[in-house]
């Protein structure tokens, strides 16, 4: 099998964690090549890692026919223009989440994904691994009774004083609800679909820049599931879904714990009558290790490629969200008449 060539659109520090350490587990794949706006900062990362070419544009990286997909870990608001050239310059493409900013950007990035018939995956890690899939049969089911409710946490404290971090200014996708709230969004859309009865959100939007460093949100399904979601980038680390069914309450804890490494995820299982505690441990896996293994086969055409319709159910919801959170800040724009939805 020849080795898959990749080439890497910016310099970010999430790089040795999501593409280059799990590499090392993959023969068949290998960046061939990295770009930045700045060749010296390609070039410090071709020579520390190892890579053959650097480039500093990301035209010339995307001209560079040796390439066979193009992965994309530019700032957030860069994600929808690369992608689209990426696609336009016959590279298939993994982009970091979230792949847009908003359903007009996603909408120009599907006619363009339709036209070239090239691959596209919103890089979504956690949708790689068997937890969800057994979450999934445990809900569709009834394993344990009707769900009743669903609970998720996904907060990681924000460690930038100098807050040049993309994440710190609104109109670049910062805020804690872009970082997490895809996370949430994916969850749901696999266990139980993204058509809720109704939605509610808030947040004080008190963040660097009027982001929201505290989102939350919840969602009500016509089976009278409810489902809530806390985003923070101030309170304590925690990363953790909760589902109350009629008979058991069931728990992934630290489920982003496998994309920090190779490790075990384990799904607590607790008796509400009894209190007896069973786990249901997976082997040690790496988000990342499975996301470019997955990414390589739909290349190879073995296997089907998430649709890119659910980015858009999920953004389209994800905008529902936000509008409705900001639609509570004193002097939010609506139109004469108009009330959030």
């Amino acid at each position: 099998m020849r080795k898959k060539r990749i080439g890497v659109l910016g310099c970010a520090h999430i790089l040795d964690r999501a593409l280059f350490t799990p590499l090392k587990s993959l023969e068949h794949l290998g960046v061939h090549a990295i770009a930045s706006r700045t060749k010296s900062k390609a070039e410090s990362y071709a020579d520390k890692y190892g890579i053959p070419h650097a480039f500093g544009s990301y035209e010339e990286l995307l001209a560079c026919e040796e390439i066979d997909f193009v992965y994309i870990a530019l700032s957030n608001e860069l994600h929808a223009e690369w992608a689209i050239r990426a696609l336009q310059a016959g590279k298939p493409v993994l982009v970091e989440k979230p792949v847009c900013l908003n359903t007009e950007e996603l909408r120009r990035l599907m006619d363009v994904q339709a036209a070239s018939g090239l691959p596209v995956l919103e890089g979504l890690m956690v949708q790689h691994h068997p937890w969800q899939s057994e979450i999934k049969r445990m809900v569709g089911g009834n394993a344990y009774g009707r769900l009743l409710q669903v609970r998720s946490q996904i907060s990681v404290p924000f460690q930038d004083p100098e807050r040049q971090n993309y994440r710190s200014f609104p109109e670049r996708g910062g805020g804690a609800f872009y970082d997490f709230g895809c996370y949430w969004l994916q969850f749901l859309q696999a266990v139980l679909g993204l058509e809720p009865s109704g939605c509610d959100a808030e947040s004080d939007f008190a963040g660097p820049g009027g982001c929201d460093w505290t989102f939350r949100a919840s969602l009500e399904y016509a089976d009278g599931v409810r489902t809530e979601l806390v985003a923070s980038f101030e309170l304590p680390a925690i990363s953790r879904h909760t589902l109350e069914f009629e008979r058991a309450v069931v728990t992934v804890d630290d489920f982003f714990r496998a994309s920090m490494g190779t490790y075990r995820i384990a799904i607590r299982i607790q008796d509400k009558q009894t209190g007896a505690v069973e786990k249901l441990a997976f082997e040690p896996q790496n988000y990342f290790v499975n996301q470019l293994a997955f990414f390589s086969d739909v290349l190879d055409g073995t296997t089907s490629n998430m649709p890119i319709v659910q980015s858009y159910e999920r953004m389209a919801l994800h905008e529902r969200l936000l509008t409705l959170a900001r639609a509570k800040l004193p002097g939010y724009p609506l139109a004469s008449g108009q009330q959030p939805t």
